[in-house]
């Protein structure tokens, strides 16, 4: 990466690849030396000019920029990637990393560095260029004369990592393993954005500085994506501890183990430190860790978060001279607000962790003897586990909501707690410091206390990868929330103790011990990390005014007692470090981020969705979708009847979609599931059927399939068609319980179709003939669980096809049943079909549409025999087996919907659909010649990219022009609607000087004209 600067028109031109970035502000100013027709061209120094924030961006080709006028300013800082953009004092900056050493690498291909040095260059003046060039830059850049040289030094400190090979905010669970499923071979080993998703985004401690930058990003075709990734124009740093370390398992291979902890910079208030919650569910001291575990043959993974108690609560100390030095004493609990305000804020932040992992089990480990002033804090987080559970109890129910705090939980409610979507299980955890002393960071756990988790450890998984079979065998599917009461010592030794024996566990599934050397390394990444993060936050606890909004005696108290506990020891000045941090992260007063235009771009792109038409079309494609419980069968016969069924057409299917419930028997209390010897067998049995018997002589390929317990999802294409798929991703979301982690549940796939997005599910809900309620618990369970990248969930797809053994059964007697089916009275018949009671009421499958049924039930039969259940259960035939689809307008048709009847080996009938589905089609060579005619009109307007942005002395009326196309998107700091560039926040300035206090004297109304002086000495005030 190579950084080149045109002193005026004062231009940057940063160059990666074939790829340039040319950066400008639209009205820089110039020092007196020289040029002064240019300086009094652009005399703005006032710092409310709309302007001062502004700056224009434009992504383009190398070989666009003339280059020549340039000086490169690279060769005497070597640039490796962009941290993105600030404005401190009406002075706009560009931001790089300059020197950074590798710290971590969790799998190969990925690499974590941590920060050593960074550069900032300034955009709108040349009042800092004469550092560019000299042999004391660094000195000089050190010292307090450079602009946020506090800044620069809090950044190299050696807690800031960053990855330019994947998104360092992101999980490796997250961001996923390259499946090569089947046939399909396309590698989409891209770039993967998660910084500016709603739970990744708090671990981005340069989201001030990028967030515009990404919104960039965000504005670009794909293609230009993929270039402006490559370049490496956009990174993400989060602070906290990374570290890998070589290990041998007990097999003799070899592995990567890897710890990773990142700190979240989320929370309005202190980050750091004894306090509770903010308004929007973020807490003190959060922090996600993951272990990962590399090695040839596989990749383990787990993630572990862990945070204060999150309610709004705050430390009062009654400071004495005998509690000086005293590490409790004359402390208390005080409760800041109201339960009902503390619950607002409680339930945000469960929400926000089960959004993103699914389940959530709480770690408590708060002292219960009540002589401790913390377990008042303890008691208050019961309350308000209670009262969510309580709370989403009877929303299950369809009952009021509103009740009192102190009523405990129903018995049955208390019984069958593991039936609601959101219920918080939690498990105390008595851990006291000489508990933590006695066992040490060793490759031993206490086997006291790993006894209270190991269930709730089963049911929330693991993720495992094996790279032979590219294919997961386990997905980490809740999180451990360890709560303690400052998030430090005992939160990183509970979350050494639960990731240890996860290792253990998970690795017993496969046949694999773990071994000494493994977990003898793993205690001591967990200590290291200890060591680190207590000295990174401890070292850091603010009590500033600027971070936080206790009263003033409450402040003053705390400040006394803990000066001596956090800072007397301390090197760190917390004063310079705290102001660092503000300007990082946006924080001080008169900051305001900075806004980039990019008005060719925008200009192109507005003119190319007026001109649509005229490269898109649309064609229709062919789908088939079956569902089939096998009862645990691999059946070697002839399926072509199921394939091909008689109401075949002779259009040839261009996507085979079909799930397979019961594909294996059951095995409870494994994280990890090893057995994919079934699913392998039916995905080719199926493929070879496809292949050979289809009257066209098609070759169809394995797009994806996967498993979860036993159900299996498989996708197959048409070979001609599979260029057209991109973005294909998968999702899975278990709903069984107690030991059976894989009973039953859903799985979804997701991809690109040309430009239609689509989505297919399976699932296999609860079984019972009185248990639809349940069915319709687990139908919310899957659909809110299932979600893919950048937080989309199967609603936002254009088209979804939800099949499975949905197992709703009919409310009538088997005779009743029996009678209608044999008169093929089957309208009548479905009058009384739970899961269309529930679809009328609008419960179950909002939203989603079934074609008509004209096929008998498909549950349950005699194996190998065309009776209904003959066995002493006789239990009642039904649809249980069904396919359901949504669709944005007019995007599909259904053309059949049957069942093969013939097939007999399951107690289930395979059912089948077939689609017609609209998909839209961009002509991409169009769109290019399309894209360049409407580049030519504009440069023929406006200039050529040279003209324009670089021999053009003053650019604000392109900026204007920008803005009159797109406004930019609104932040804390300033709104779209806000024309000017206003802020959204009004900046009142500190006094400088004490004396001086606001005159009481002036008018209460602040338009009444006086005389009378704002401010006035406080001497005054009794004159």
């Amino acid at each position: 990466m190579k950084l080149y600067l045109n002193e005026r028109p004062r231009t940057f031109v940063l160059v990666s690849n074939d790829s340039a970035l040319i950066v400008r502000h639209p009205s820089p100013t110039y020092g007196k030396e020289s040029h002064s027709h240019l300086s009094r061209q652009n005399p703005s120094n006032n710092k409310n000019d709309h302007t001062l924030t502004k700056v224009i961006v434009e992504f383009v080709k190398r070989d666009l920029v003339d280059l020549s006028r340039f000086q490169e300013l690279s060769p005497s800082s070597t640039l490796i990637c962009l941290l993105g953009f600030f404005n401190m004092k009406g002075k706009v900056y560009i931001a790089f990393i300059t020197k950074s050493k590798k710290v971590a690498t969790p799998k190969l291909g990925e690499n974590i560095s941590a920060i050593e040095a960074v550069a900032f260059y300034c955009l709108n003046t040349d009042e800092h260029d004469h550092m560019l060039f000299t042999e004391q830059q660094e000195e000089e850049k050190s010292s307090n004369d450079y602009p946020s040289a506090s800044m620069r030094r809090f950044l190299c400190n050696g807690d800031f990592f960053y990855s330019t090979d994947f998104d360092i905010t992101s999980t490796l669970q997250a961001r996923g393993f390259y499946e090569k499923r089947g046939d399909f071979d396309r590698n989409e080993n891209t770039y993967k954005l998660f910084a500016d998703s709603p739970y990744f985004k708090r671990f981005s401690w340069n989201k001030f500085l990028n967030s515009e930058l990404i919104q960039f990003r965000n504005r670009l075709t794909p293609e230009e994506t993929l270039s402006f990734d490559k370049s490496g124009f956009l990174v993400n740093i989060t602070r906290g501890y990374a570290k890998t370390v070589n290990a041998s398992i007990k097999t003799k291979d070899d592995a990567l183990l890897t710890l990773i902890n990142k700190q979240s910079c989320k929370k309005n208030g202190p980050l750091f430190g004894e306090w509770g919650s903010d308004d929007k569910g973020a807490v003190s001291n959060f922090q996600e860790s993951e272990i990962i575990i590399y090695t040839e043959y596989f990749c383990f993974s787990y993630t572990i978060v862990k945070g204060n108690v999150p309610i709004f609560w705050e430390v009062e100390t009654h400071f004495h001279k005998k509690n000086l030095i005293s590490r409790s004493g004359g402390k208390e609990i005080s409760l800041t607000r109201s339960f009902d305000t503390s619950q607002h804020a409680f339930k945000r932040h469960m929400d926000q962790l089960m959004n993103q992992f699914g389940d959530v089990h709480i770690i408590k480990s708060i002292p219960l003897d009540p002589s401790n002033f913390k377990s008042s804090l303890g008691e208050a987080l019961e309350q308000h586990i209670e009262y969510f559970n309580k709370q989403m109890a009877k929303a299950e129910r369809n009952e009021p909501k509103e009740y009192e705090k102190e009523q405990a939980l129903d018995p049955e409610i208390e019984e069958d707690k593991n039936r609601f979507i959101y219920f918080l299980n939690h498990t105390d955890i008595p851990l006291s410091s000489s508990t933590i002393k006695k066992n040490g960071y060793t490759g031993a756990n206490p086997n006291n206390l790993v006894q209270l988790v190991v269930e709730p450890m089963v049911e929330l998984g693991a993720l495992f990868y094996d790279f032979t079979s590219k294919s997961y065998i386990g997905k980490q599917l809740g999180v451990f929330r360890i709560t303690t009461y400052d998030s430090l010592s005992k939160a990183n030794f509970l979350s050494k103790i639960i990731c240890q024996e996860v290792i253990q566990l998970a690795f017993r599934d496969i046949g694999i011990i773990p071994g000494d050397d493994l977990l003898n390394k793993h205690a001591k990444l967990w200590k290291e990390c200890n060591e680190f993060i207590n000295k990174n936050i401890l070292s850091f606890i603010s009590y500033s005014t600027k971070l936080q909004k206790s009263s003033q005696a409450s402040k003053k108290k705390n400040i006394k007692s803990q000066v001596s506990k956090r800072y007397l020891n301390s090197v760190i000045d917390p004063k310079v470090n705290e102001t660092a941090l503000l300007k990082l992260l946006g924080r001080l007063q008169d900051q305001t981020s900075v806004i980039i235009h990019n008005p060719i771009h925008d200009y192109i792109m507005k003119e190319l969705q007026k001109n649509a038409k005229l490269y898109t079309s649309s064609k229709e494609i062919n789908l088939f979708a079956s569902t089939f419980n096998v009862n645990g069968t691999m059946y070697k016969g002839d399926i072509k009847d199921w394939l091909f069924p008689p109401g075949y057409d002779s259009m040839p299917y261009d996507l085979v979609f079909i799930g397979i419930q019961e594909i294996i028997e059951l095995t409870a209390s494994k994280m990890v599931n090893v057995d994919s010897v079934n699913r392998q067998f039916w995905e080719n049995h199926i493929k070879w059927h496809l292949n050979e018997l289809n009257p066209d002589k098609i070759k169809y390929m394995s797009l994806w399939s996967g498993q979860l317990g036993g159900l299996s999802l498989f996708v197959f294409i048409k070979s001609t068609e599979i260029s057209k798929i991109s973005q294909l991703e998968s999702s899975i979301k278990k709903t069984g319980f107690r030991g059976v982690s894989a009973n039953k549940g859903g799985i979804a796939v997701r991809f690109k179709y040309e430009s239609t997005e689509v989505c297919l599910i399976t699932s296999h809900l609860a079984a019972g003939l009185t248990n639809s309620d349940e069915r319709h618990h687990d139908y919310k369970v899957i659909s809110k669980g299932i979600k893919f990248s950048r937080n989309k969930r199967i609603k936002d797809h254009d088209v979804a096809i939800w099949l499975g053994d949905l197992n709703y059964r009919i409310n009538l007697s088997n005779e009743q049943a029996k009678l209608l089916i044999e008169q093929k009275d089957y309208a009548k018949l479905f009058e009384f079909d739970q899961l269309n009671l529930q679809m009328a009421n609008g419960e179950s499958f909002p939203f989603f549409d079934e074609p008509e049924i004209r096929f008998p039930p498909t549950y349950k039969f005699d194996n190998n025999t065309k009776e209904y259940d003959t066995s002493e259960k006789q239990r009642i035939p039904a649809w249980t087996d069904r396919i359901l689809y949504m669709s944005r307008p007019n995007l599909i048709k259904p053309v059949l919907y049957d069942c093969v009847e013939d097939i007999i080996f399951s107690d289930h009938r395979p059912v089948l659909a077939n689609f017609k589905i609209k998909i839209n089609i961009e002509n991409e060579t169009v769109k290019k010649n399309l894209s360049s005619e409407i580049y030519d009109n504009y440069i023929t307007k406006f200039g050529e990219i040279n003209d324009l942005f670089i021999n053009n002395n003053n650019l604000t009326y392109l900026v204007d022009l920008d803005a009159n196309v797109l406004p930019p998107p609104s932040s804390d700091s300033n709104k779209w609607w806000l024309v000017g560039g206003l802020p959204a926040k009004v900046t009142i300035q500190e006094l400088n000087k004490t004396n001086m206090v606001i005159n009481p004297r002036c008018p209460k109304n602040p338009f009444k004209k006086t005389e009378e002086p704002e401010f006035i000495q406080k001497a005054l005030l009794n004159s």
